[in-house]
């Protein structure tokens, strides 16, 4: 039951964070939300950058899962990569901005702890990017003369700037032209690969 109630708060802790920001939302507003006193918050999360860190560590763990379900679902590099940005696209649908671009807004105010679960979420993002590249590289796939990294750094800033774009005007092609520009640097013509 405890870990039930954990699960709830996290739930709804993180469209606060993805759409508030991590200083703009207190536990009072997360005890509205689920309908429980706030004394209750602080027996399953002491402090809120324990719930912070709590969001993040669970938040990393789905991007895990998700980059190891796309490797299992395509052989194609291209597929995998469009594969990725569909991530974001899906957050973009949703009205929200990433949880780690959120948080990383707030990075001067965030506990040093919150902190490193979100440069992990980056580091695991634009390593993994930069790894298909490599392969496309590698086997053919893609033809791109510079540095894998760079291009993942790229692309990982595109698409978060494109969420905070998106919401300031809604509507506008944001992640479409982010990743359009991406496939293009990587030598793949044609319609945009993420949207196949």
């Amino acid at each position: 039951m405890a870990g039930d109630t954990a699960n709830q708060l996290l739930d709804a802790a993180q469209p606060l964070v993805q759409r508030r920001g991590y200083n703009a939302f207190s536990y009072k507003d997360l005890a509205a939300e689920v309908g429980i006193r706030t004394a209750s918050i602080h027996y399953h999360f002491p402090a809120k950058a324990d719930l912070a860190k709590a969001l993040m560590a669970r938040y990393l763990e789905s991007l895990r899962s998700a980059l190891a379900d796309i490797e299992l679902g395509s052989s194609s590099v291209v597929d995998r990569l469009g594969a990725f940005i569909e991530l974001y696209r899906r957050t973009e649908s949703s009205g929200a901005i990433c949880l780690c671009g959120s948080l990383a807004s707030d990075r001067e105010t965030l506990p040093e702890p919150v902190q490193g679960v979100v440069e992990d979420y980056l580091e695991l993002s634009e390593g993994w990017v930069a790894d298909q590249i490599a392969e496309g590289v590698r086997t053919g796939e893609l033809d791109f003369p510079g540095d894998p990294a760079d291009a993942a750094a790229s692309l990982l800033s595109g698409l978060q700037g494109g969420l905070i774009l998106s919401r300031a005007r809604p509507g506008c092609p944001h992640l479409d032209t982010v990743s359009r520009m991406f496939f293009r640097s990587l030598g793949v013509s044609g319609s945009d690969p993420a949207r196949v």
